[in-house]
């Protein structure tokens, strides 16, 4: 059985270490887990989550309002 290539396997994270990765609580990330926003894939008791979901998570922003709209 050939192996695939390590860039073909998803790289998974653990919900601290992608809270210490994106700077943000692992509260913060739980709380869009439950509201569906941030896909968590479980294995047992163990939750692990795709770097490039949590991307999705941010928004770009090109300019601050500065209070004024």
């Amino acid at each position: 059985m050939p192996k695939t290539a390590p860039s073909a396997t998803p790289h998974m994270i653990t919900i601290p270490q992608a809270a210490e990765l994106y700077q943000v609580g692992e509260r913060t990330l739980r709380r869009h887990i439950a509201e569906g926003k941030l896909v968590a894939y479980r294995l047992g008791r163990s939750i692990r989550l795709r770097p490039e979901d949590v991307d999705n998570l941010f928004t770009r922003t090109d300019a601050w309002a500065g209070g004024e709209r």
